[in-house]
This record gives structure tokens, C-alpha cells and sequence, in this order.
């Protein structure tokens, strides 16, 4: 199991004469600090980018900047690995106090989840004196009570993990703020507080930078890439590996940010909302990123997702808040079922963005929140951090989306981490927006439930979600916020009574997916003909021969377990199904976990 990260276990020894590229990249950086002064007006912040100011700071107090190349990095956890999604079920968020948040945030977050608050022992009486003036519910405050050098929780927070066993588990990189060893801590004095693991490698990243599906896919801009190199000497392909093997990531898209200059976060411009659902930012034409951003969205529009279906890109229009610095709408939260959007006190704007994201992510609490801090490159997203649940009750889908012909089978993954049992998994359906009907889905094996929707006489639109429950009191749905939203799709008439999973001649599907051992490929034949079914890897090997040869008409379902042609079980990864029948070509990406 991994251990706890000692505070020992951080080095800062080596000297500013021999940083080179660190100073080269402060160099450019060096513009002055912005004025923000925090709500309670009891310091200048220090903002995003590094400063002057905070590299005397250091230096007054005989610090020295954090150093990649002296850290030692803990091995990786037990395999297989998922990284959590923002959009998963959250006990807290992370802030620091003090605050670069508005009050009125503050209190609505303690209705619902722990508000886990950094703060020195200075200015820790003054924290709680003003939590209570301003109406918040302290005893929904927890209190971690160490030094921190901004509020950037988001950055330097902790990133979770489920290992091998289970067991969440924070992941600690370096933060890319080497002027700022004390946000570096954060992590592993979080962990040591509340009994969780810490896992650390010595790679650069930053968390604003990073999103993630969940399902073992994740984004980020090219600084990522760029800061490795510089600050590790690591190729991108040494990059994808040490995301594989501390988070499980399976597909690393990496994208060219949008300007040359800023943050270069992609938290400032684009946000996943699910699995397969992506929200990037739109600006006027006369903006500096326009283009970048049309060309971004077009891109990541062409990327084939975890669900094996492309991003659905929505936009959301960001008008100007200064010369070339448009609003910051896509800095937003997930805390369970609701989204906290910045606002900028412009009615029709805000009302806008907020029901793009309604429209994007329905059934979501989209709360819009105004505050004189946020910037164009920085916003609610970056000073927050979600706190996962140990104990999460997790269930995972790949909807149907495109017209089936009927009965059609529902497959989901339900995942129990209190360990408590699951007591139900539903599958719930109405047809042409009817009356709903409940059928109780069934064990598949594993954490696979399975159930039908039964067939139509005529083309029909169907309605569905799945709903299940454990024995802690946990209940989740998908999609996630069920039932507020819903699945829907075309059945169309049919006059077998065998459950299908796809229309098309051949169209095919596998579940589980991810998976760990075995995966079992579905498909249909409309009429009877020969097929080629095979495996091969991301760069077109091919990996095994499934089947071949005549097969008749109907369902048919053919396993793989991981292995190649040899009997080699396979490395992690994303591999894909190669399907041919009928006159047409099939492929479907599966990833498989170790």
C-alpha cells in the first residue's frame, strides 16, 4: 500500500543560479500581480502567474523553490487504475482561506458538502470570526491549519484515483509554481488529515490543466507537454506513460492551446460535462482567440470519445470583460448534481451561459455566481477543488443514442466502493413520453446489471435512465442527474423478440468497456453473410482474429479475453474491434485496465 508523503520528503536545497529554465520561464512571466485583494481585505493575493512580489517573499523567508529533480517519486498504485471525473459524487470542496471567493458561494456550499479550508495558524481565529459573521455554517467546515501561498486549490490540490483494491487514492504531482513550495505540501497534508493515501511522481502539471472522463480518457493543453520536457527532460510519450500508470489513462489527447500567452490552461477555455459532452468557449470575432477557438472546437469535435462516439461540442458565447479578455464561463464546478458558473454581471450574458449549460447538461442545478475576482484566465474552477467519496456508489453507461430496432438490451456498471451491497438497479422507460415503466435490471456477472426494453409494432421514441441503490443509503443514476434528465432514442419496429443493441447491418458494441479480463462483442445481422471480426492496438497492429467465416442473420455475441494471438494477455490501453459484413466496416475502441 502506499504511504503517507512526509513533509521530509520535500527538497528544496538546490539554488536559484542553477535554474535556469525555471528563471527563463519567470522571465516571461514577470508582468505585475494583479491588485485582487481577498474579501476579508487581509492580503494582495497572489495571482495565477508567478511574480516578482512572491519571489521576495520566498527569498525574506529563506525558502527555496521547489525542485522537481530532488523529489522521489513513490511508486505507482496497484493496477488497474480509474481517475475520477469531476462530475462523480463529492463529500467536500477544497478552498483556502483567504478567500478568493465570494460569501454568498461560501454559504450556499455548506448546505450540502464539507468546505474543507486551508488556513495558517495566523489567521485561523480570524477565518472562523469571519465564516460566522457572514452566515456560514461552521460546523460544516472542516479545517486544515497549515501555510499556503495562494488560493489556487485547484492547481495544487489533490488528484484522485480508485487503485487495483478499490481504494481512492490521491495522486500528488509537482506543482508547476516552483515559487510556491508551501501549495505544493497541500496534498500530502490533506491526505495525512483525512486517512486517505498519497501517491507521488516528480512530473510538472497543474490541475487547471486537466480534465478527465473517468471511463480512462483525459485532455489537456500542450503545456502539459511543454513543462515536462523543460522541467523533467520527458518525451509526450514518457508523458502518456506516467498518466497511465499513476492515473490509468488510457488516451492522453493533448491539444495546442489557444494563445501564446496566459495560463495556457485548458480549464479557461473548454470543460468536459460527461463522458462524451464537451463545453468550449465562443468569443466575438474581433478577439485575439477566435479563430483558435473555432479550430479547437472543430478538432476536438473529430476525437472519438470513452463511449466510442465523437465529442458533442457545445459553446458557450464569452463576452468581453476587457481589451482581449473575454469572460471566464467555462471556469465552473461540479459539486454532485450542481454546476456553479461565474458570472459578470451582465443580466443577459450571464442568463445566456448559464442556459447553455442547461442545454448542455440538462437536469443540472446551474447556479450562476458573481464576484469582482474573476479574471479571463482564472475564475470559480481554479480556486475550488471537489473532494470525492470514498464510498461512492458509481454507475457507468454508454447510452444509446442512434435508432435501434427492438427489444433493446440496457447494460450498465454498477460500482458498490462503500461495500455495503447493492439493494436495487432499475432500468426505467416510457415510450412517446408516456407513463414511466420500471423493469429490475439483473446481475451480469461482476458489477454488470443488464435489462430490456421490449419491442414496438411502429417506430417509437424511447425515454430511459438507470437508477440503483446501495445498502449505506447511497443512490445514483445515469445519466447522473436521473431522474431530472433522461436517455432517449428511436426504437424502431421489429418482429424478433431477441433483445438487440444497435441498428445497422452490423453495427457493433462492447461491454464491459472498460474491462479488465474479459469483453464480450455484440453485434446483428440483418441477413445472413460472412464476417471478419479482429483486434488490433492504437497504431493499427493487429492483435488477434476473433472470428471469421459464414454466420446467420440476428444477434450474435463473441468474447476476448485480453490476449493476443500467441495467448499473451495484452498491455493496458485502448485497442479496437475491427468488424466486416454486409459490404461495410465496423470499429469500435475498447480499453482495457491491468
Amino acid at each position: 500500500m502506499p504511504t503517507h508523503r512526509s513533509t521530509a520528503r520535500r527538497h528544496w536545497s538546490r539554488a536559484l543560479c542553477v535554474l535556469p529554465s525555471v528563471l527563463a520561464l519567470l522571465a516571461i512571466l514577470s508582468v505585475p500581480a494583479l491588485a485582487e485583494r481577498d474579501p476579508d481585505d487581509l492580503e494582495e493575493l497572489i495571482p495565477h502567474h508567478e511574480t516578482q512580489l512572491e519571489r521576495d517573499r520566498l527569498g525574506a523567508r529563506g525558502q527555496a523553490p521547489t525542485d522537481a529533480s530532488r523529489i522521489l517519486a513513490d511508486s505507482p498504485p496497484l493496477a488497474p487504475i480509474r481517475n475520477c471525473a469531476e462530475w462523480e459524487p463529492v463529500t467536500g470542496v477544497l478552498i483556502r482561506y483567504p478567500l478568493g471567493l465570494p460569501y454568498e458561494l461560501i454559504r450556499d456550499f455548506d448546505d450540502h458538502v464539507t468546505i474543507h479550508t486551508i488556513v495558517s495558524s495566523g489567521n485561523h481565529a480570524a477565518a472562523i470570526s469571519n465564516f460566522v459573521a457572514n452566515g456560514v455554517d461552521t460546523s460544516r467546515v472542516q479545517w486544515l491549519v497549515r501555510p499556503t501561498d495562494s488560493i489556487w486549490t485547484r492547481d495544487y490540490g489533490p488528484w484522485f484515483v480508485f487503485d487495483g483494491g478499490g481504494d481512492l487514492t490521491i495522486i500528488d504531482h509537482v506543482y508547476n509554481r516552483p515559487f510556491r513550495p508551501n501549495d505544493n505540501q497541500v496534498p500530502g497534508a490533506f491526505g495525512l488529515q483525512q486517512g486517505i493515501p498519497v501517491v507521488g511522481h516528480d512530473m510538472w502539471h497543474t490541475g487547471g490543466n486537466y480534465m478527465t472522463d473517468g471511463a480512462l480518457f483525459s485532455m489537456s493543453t500542450d503545456l502539459a507537454y511543454n513543462e515536462a520536457l523543460s522541467e523533467n527532460g520527458m518525451t509526450p510519450s514518457q508523458v502518456d506513460a506516467l498518466m497511465s500508470d499513476y492515473y490509468g489513462v488510457a488516451q492522453y489527447n493533448v491539444v495546442t492551446d489557444i494563445s501564446l500567452s496566459g495560463i495556457h490552461h485548458i480549464d479557461t477555455w473548454a470543460k468536459f460535462l460527461d463522458e462524451d459532452t464537451v463545453l468550449i468557449k465562443r468569443v466575438g470575432v474581433n478577439q485575439l482567440t477566435y479563430g483558435a477557438l473555432e479550430d479547437r472546437a472543430t478538432l476536438i469535435g473529430s476525437l472519438t470519445a470513452s463511449t466510442g462516439e465523437p465529442y458533442d461540442v457545445h459553446r458557450v458565447f464569452c463576452h468581453s470583460i476587457g481589451t482581449n479578455k473575454p469572460a471566464s464561463y467555462t471556469n465552473s464546478l461540479f459539486l454532485n448534481e450542481r454546476i456553479y458558473v461565474p458570472t459578470f454581471n451582465h443580466a443577459t450574458r450571464d442568463s445566456n451561459a448559464l442556459n447553455a449549460y442547461r442545454a448542455a447538461a440538462p437536469g443540472y442545478d446551474v447556479r450562476g455566481y458573481p464576484y469582482g475576482g474573476w479574471l479571463t484566465d482564472d475564475a470559480l474552477h481554479c480556486r475550488t477543488k471537489g473532494i470525492l467519496d470514498a464510498g461512492m456508489l458509481r454507475v457507468a453507461h454508454v447510452p444509446i443514442r442512434a435508432d435501434v430496432e427492438g427489444p433493446v438490451l440496457i447494460e450498465a456498471l454498477v460500482d458498490d466502493r462503500s461495500e455495503t451491497g447493492i439493494t436495487a438497479v432499475d432500468l426505467r422507460y416510457r415510450a412517446d413520453g408516456g407513463a414511466w415503466t420500471t423493469v429490475a435490471m439483473t446481475s451480469a456477472g461482476g458489477d454488470d446489471w443488464e435489462g430490456a426494453i421490449p419491442g414496438v409494432v411502429v417506430d417509437t421514441n424511447i425515454d430511459y435512465y438507470v437508477l440503483a441503490a446501495d445498502a449505506s443509503g447511497r443512490e445514483e443514476g445515469h445519466p447522473r442527474v436521473a431522474p431530472a434528465a433522461w436517455h432517449s432514442f428511436t426504437m424502431l419496429a421489429s418482429a424478433t423478440d431477441a433483445p438487440t443493441l444497435r441498428a445497422g447491418a452490423a453495427e457493433p458494441r462492447a461491454f464491459p468497456n472498460p474491462f479488465r479480463d474479459r469483453v464480450q462483442f455484440s453485434f446483428e445481422l440483418r441477413s445472413p453473410d460472412s464476417i471478419e471480426l479482429a483486434v488490433y492496438d492504437v497504431a493499427g497492429r493487429h492483435v488477434r482474429d476473433l472470428a471469421q467465416g459464414p454466420r446467420a442473420a440476428g444477434p450474435h455475441q463473441i468474447a476476448w479475453d485480453g490476449r493476443d494471438a500467441s495467448g499473451r494477455r495484452v498491455p493496458a490501453g485502448v485497442y479496437y474491434f475491427r468488424l466486416r459484413g454486409l459490404g461495410i466496416q465496423h470499429s469500435r475502441p475498447v480499453v482495457i485496465t491491468r
